[in-house]
């Protein structure tokens, strides 16, 4: 902070200038009566956090000899140049043991992968002049590359590279959570030293605002943490088009520009393409494109096959003006490049755009070389006629010239064809303009359907990677409905909701989900007919940024999704939606919003006639007023739907699953342990072991554990809490992770406060502070201001234990304050206790 805004200016009483304020030396903050400390020094780097999990096992699964998986990197270039210097930096970044994990940055087209490849090849094969410092023994235990451009999926990531690094011992099915897959992969990284290669990383970053350069996915940025920590010599390469803001506190993290290649570089690779021309000639071209790499290799190959190489003949494509956007340069040169291509090739190359995945050869005769009168298409005349009417022959040379062009990019090993992401976005323009997006799309999800063949009933990831492209395809094609059936029969199968419950893959759920909307547009209505799977995609975004720890996203799809429902007057899916919300404002500290929401939940599940939904709603009820301090209403509402309990499961004496735990949590805390130990018992026994329901039985373990620990029994509450967390570790729900911590790291806490001696754990006050901040940073995160107020308070007191009361004071007063502003009753309660006992 280098300034503090202390005016801003309204020019008439209707509204202010955004853009114009005053501002005053942010050292007014050291003054009175703020007196906050000040630095004018960079804050220190630290080192990142070890994995949450079974070391020793998880070193233990790795295979042997794991070998090379290049999963559709770019071949290497027979005309490499230049970029010397950089190579060497990489290479002793790769030797060196205090780094971990180097950034390539730079624009688009720069040649970030293809540096990234050769750096690859050179630790593979040291050559002579680049391989200075490098023996046999730094040569890697094993390759993995992953290429975000054609695969933005961070949980086909961690599906892929658990399976590479156990060799498939770890059956990623059974592993079904993104965060203990990091873990897993984290803790794996110390049995050898392995290169991992993250290509196109910026797809998973934030483009804009704030947040420009931070990671999207948690997981994904836990897992970069683990590849920063210490403890082991495995080395991560990156190449993003925006910085590594997540890495950047780490002192393992090297940030690498790569620019504009040099003149000598620019000439090399000119002449390397087949330019030929004088020395002052080339350099002009060079620097007149800027030494941009893609743009060169383009304008080469150019002129190599329009004027044998003649580098006279640039003057035909004119030379960028000083404000020309720098991507405008590389369509430009395609531009002038689809006035000497074939319509053949263009309508290849506009074809090739509307794929996501890298192409296999299998797709040319199903979706290129379509026949006009092949029934099932309602194409305009000509569409793609051009294609299909070449001979096999011609079809293979064209296809040959777009490679050797520099426009395709063949990976023998895979057989798979692939192009730099500026170009197909060029040819994907042309494609919206050709008015032929939703034929060329009907075809590519015909051609995965087919593709898919019958899904297995417990499918990988990788499994249902061609349905997932075939759902993107319809929706694209404007099948919106099939594309639903797609998703519901085939993905999802029905209740049993695959994608989400058996694989724990929340982000590629939220993606799926997304392209029902026009553009991807989630701020628009979902395109399919039916009402019920309109209310289904709202709702299920919703509950999917609710995993991911995105609370601040997604009151507006719970809130649309009501408005649908009781448009049609369907109570029941309206009394759910209103339980969400009354989950989610609860969460986030809203809590006079949790209890409005709580009480339209009950009064629509009574209108509904829906006693279940209502026994539900009582309990959300309860609970609003539990945490705003009204407990007589509590027990009232709790005492009702424990009735209603009974009439709807006569089997049950008491309330179950969340509504359970949510009772228990109230009698604890009212003193009523024994009734509180018998509904978690009954819940456990019941419930959550019967029906195998993880996240009650983590639930239950912590209540239990808390129970314990109330009891002074601390060696059964330490097997609860330890128990509850390797649940929580083990599935996709983040609100039951920071429970966990957080009961295991206030206990821990407490107990040394009040009894430094009763602290039976050989590393002391450590495990209570890993616990209660590795919580608090995802409360932070995630904007669970409500445990973000309890950890607070946890953390006051393991400060008090640690003989610093100047720190448990300042956590304890922000706590109360916080409670304060929310009307949390119990935050208020706890803080002040704290502050009492100092």
């Amino acid at each position: 902070v280098v300034g503090i805004v202390s005016e801003t200016w309204f020019p008439d009483r209707s509204t202010k200038d955004r853009d114009t304020a005053w501002a005053v030396n942010a050292r007014v903050l050291s003054l009175e009566p703020l007196n906050l400390p000040m630095r004018d020094e960079p804050l220190p780097l630290g080192e990142a956090s070890q994995p949450k999990t079974d070391v020793e096992a998880a070193r233990a699964a790795v295979a042997p000899d794991l070998g090379i998986a290049w999963n559709n990197a770019p071949p290497p270039l027979e005309e490499w140049v230049g970029r010397e210097e950089l190579l060497l930096a990489i290479s002793r970044d790769w030797t060196d043991p205090e780094r971990r994990v180097t950034g390539l940055i730079g624009f688009g087209g720069e040649g970030k992968s293809s540096l990234a490849r050769q750096s690859v090849d050179n630790l593979l094969s040291p050559p002579p002049i680049s391989g200075e410092g490098l023996g046999e023994g730094a040569k890697p235990d094993g390759v993995f590359w992953w290429g975000f451009y054609t695969r933005p999926s961070v949980d086909e990531f961690f599906e892929a590279a658990l399976a590479w690094m156990s060799g498939g011992r770890i059956d990623p099915r059974k592993v079904p959570s993104a965060s203990v897959r990091a873990q897993i992969i984290g803790a794996m990284l110390g049995a050898g030293r392995y290169l991992f290669i993250l290509d196109g990383l910026e797809v998973m970053q934030h483009q804009e605002g704030d947040q420009y350069g931070l990671l999207e996915s948690a997981d994904l940025r836990e897992f970069l943490s683990y590849f920063a920590a210490p403890g082991h010599q495995s080395f991560c390469l990156i190449t993003s088009r925006a910085p590594l803001l997540d890495l950047m506190d780490y002192t393992t993290y090297t940030h690498r520009d790569v620019a504009r290649l040099l003149p000598a570089d620019g000439r090399d690779l000119l002449q390397a393409v087949g330019v030929q021309g004088p020395d002052e000639a080339l350099d002009r071209v060079v620097a007149d494109w800027d030494g941009h790499a893609l743009t060169l290799s383009l304008l080469g190959a150019y002129l190599a096959d329009r004027h044998e190489g003649d580098v006279a003949h640039i003057g035909e494509i004119p030379t960028p003006t000083a404000d020309e956007p720098r991507y405008e340069r590389v369509h430009r040169v395609l531009r002038r490049y689809d006035d000497h291509l074939t319509e053949a090739e263009r309508t290849f190359l506009t074809l090739f755009s509307a794929f996501r995945m890298p192409v296999e050869e299998t797709a040319f005769d199903k979706v290129f070389r379509v026949k006009p009168e092949k029934p099932g298409f309602s194409e305009k005349p000509g569409f793609s006629a051009a294609i299909a009417a070449l001979a096999d022959a011609a079809f293979a040379a064209m296809v040959q010239r777009l490679v050797a062009y520099r426009i395709l990019r063949y990976d023998p090993h895979a057989r798979t064809y692939t192009t730099h992401p500026l170009i197909r976005n060029h040819y994907a323009e042309r494609l919206e303009e050709a008015d032929q997006v939703q034929a060329a799309h009907q075809r590519i999800k015909d051609y995965y359907l087919e593709l898919a063949g019958d899904t297995p009933y417990h499918p990988t990831l990788d499994d249902l990677a061609p349905l997932i492209e075939a759902v993107h395809h319809a929706c694209r094609a404007g099948a919106y409905d099939e594309a639903d059936r797609i998703r519901r029969d085939c993905i999802y199968q029905g209740d049993r909701n695959v994608l989400t419950y058996q694989l724990g893959a929340y982000e590629t759920a939220l993606t799926l989900m997304l392209d029902f909307f026009p553009g991807c547009d989630a701020s628009q209505e979902p395109e399919v007919s039916d009402p019920y799977s309109k209310r289904f995609i709202l709702n299920a975004i919703g509950l999917y940024l609710m995993n991911l720890g995105r609370l601040d996203e997604v009151a507006p799809f719970h809130e649309r999704k009501n408005t649908i429902a009781l448009s049609a007057e369907e109570w029941h899916s309206a009394s759910v939606g209103y339980r969400n919300l009354a989950s989610l404002y609860a969460y986030l500290g809203k809590l006079a919003a949790s209890a409005d929401a709580a009480r339209e939940a009950l009064t629509l599940s009574r209108r509904a006639g829906n006693k279940r939904d209502e026994c539900k709603s009582l309990a959300f009820q309860a609970w609003a007023a539990y945490l705003r301090g009204d407990l007589d209403r509590a027990g009232t509402a709790f005492q009702q739907a424990e009735t209603l309990e009974q009439e709807v499961n006569p089997d049950k004496h008491y309330l179950y699953s969340l509504r359970g735990i949510k009772r228990a949590d109230y009698l604890r805390k009212m003193g009523d342990a024994a009734i509180a130990r018998r509904v978690t018992e009954a819940n456990l026994d019941g419930w959550a072991r019967a029906y195998r329901r993880p996240i009650s039985k983590s639930r239950c373990h912590r209540v239990l554990g808390d129970l314990d620990a109330n009891a002074g029994l601390h060696d059964s509450a330490r097997d609860h809490y330890d128990e509850a967390l390797n649940i929580a570790r083990g599935i996709s729900k983040q609100p039951v992770l920071i429970e966990a911590l957080l009961a295991r790291g206030c206990w821990a806490a407490r107990l040394a406060a009040k009894d430094p001696k009763g602290l039976r754990h050989p590393s002391g006050l450590d495990p209570a502070f890993s616990d209660l901040n590795e919580a608090l940073g995802y409360a932070v995160d995630g904007g669970y201001r409500i445990y973000e107020a309890d950890i607070r308070v946890a953390l006051a007191w393991a400060h008090l234990a640690a003989g610093d009361p100047a720190a448990a004071r300042a956590e304890a007063e922000r706590a109360q304050r916080m409670s304060a502003d929310m009307g949390y009753h119990w935050g208020q309660v706890d803080a002040a206790e704290v502050l009492a006992a100092m």
